[in-house]
């Protein structure tokens, strides 16, 4: 049996996400015929194992670069970093000038589709605007797609986003009590495959996670694994904290931190999806089986173990 999409090209494959889920695309089975990997420059490329991986140098504010690069390509898959979003409008035109027949954007995060977040949180305005594109060309029946949602990153958010493991600091989100829907970087990677697999069909909006569980939850496994002495442990309140970055925003000056605000508040405030609702989750229909809090603290031990 072949794949649904035998070529796939993959951009953003050095970056976190996208590097495993080119580790992913290499492990399919059955494998893909080609998978292409888009950079800037051969030399940045990540490492490969598979015969079947091949290196494409483009410009990617070129439409004719992309067209080149993208000719005989199935479907696309973009991990591009957020900051540069905007650049997949050229990209998914250049896809449908080529034949590409499905586009996966870059979204691998909250689902930003929900009403709220569309109308309360302005750092999902560009994402946004690609879901519109994309949609447009699909009813005028010109290119298909699926966004992908995961949650929040588990073991990279375990580096300092959710808490930092290594200098044992924790700042809880409004007390930390709200379950969220969260993801290994490697999940991602078997759920990306998952999709370009057919096994969630006709499906735009795809939600995945490996575990639902709070903040403080997995402060208190953390805490089991590396010891409860010499926390620092606070808390924030996110309504405060994303009414600052607006006004940053608003005057031009916020920072990666005011950016992570939002998220916060996006992630704990009920009214804003999370964590998925039983309905909502195709984790189990993409090959995700869902994680006890012993696979969390598996994790948990690897990430100690990494920083050691």
């Amino acid at each position: 049996m072949a794949q649904r999409f035998p070529s796939v090209a993959l951009i953003g494959a050095t970056g976190n996400v996208g590097a495993l889920i080119l580790q992913a695309l290499q492990g399919a089975q059955p494998p893909f015929q080609s998978i292409t990997v888009l950079t800037r420059s051969v030399k940045s490329g990540p490492a490969v194992h598979s015969p079947n991986v091949r290196f494409k140098v483009v410009d990617y504010s070129s439409r004719e670069s992309l067209v080149a690069a993208l000719t005989g390509v199935d479907a696309v898959v973009s991990a591009i970093a957020t900051q540069f979003i905007d650049a997949e409008k050229t990209i998914i035109d250049a896809a449908i000038e080529a034949g590409v027949r499905f586009f996966i954007p870059s979204e691998f995060g909250l689902a930003n589709t929900h009403l709220l977040l569309q109308r309360d949180f302005p750092i999902f305005a560009d994402k946004n605007r690609i879901q519109a594109h994309l949609e447009s060309l699909r009813q005028q029946g010109k290119i298909d797609y699926a966004l992908i949602f995961v949650g929040m990153f588990l073991d990279w958010g375990m580096e300092g986003f959710l808490l930092d493991v290594k200098n044992k600091k924790v700042g809880l989100w409004d007390g930390g009590e709200r379950p969220i829907s969260m993801t290994t970087m490697a999940s991602i990677g078997k759920a990306v495959v998952g999709v370009l697999e057919g096994k969630v069909k006709g499906k735009r909006e795809v939600r995945v996670k490996d575990v639902n569980i709070s903040q403080k939850r997995l402060y208190e496994l953390v805490a089991e694994v590396v010891g409860k002495d010499g926390w620092e442990v606070t808390t924030v309140d996110t309504a405060r904290a994303k009414a600052v970055a607006s006004e940053k925003l608003s005057q031009g000056t916020a920072g990666l931190d005011d950016i992570y605000a939002f998220v916060y508040r996006a992630a704990t405030a009920e009214e804003y999806g999370q964590p998925w609702k039983p309905e909502e989750d195709d984790s189990e229909s993409v090959g995700l089986q869902s994680w006890t809090e012993d696979d969390v603290r598996d994790l948990i031990r690897k990430v100690v173990d990494s920083k050691q």
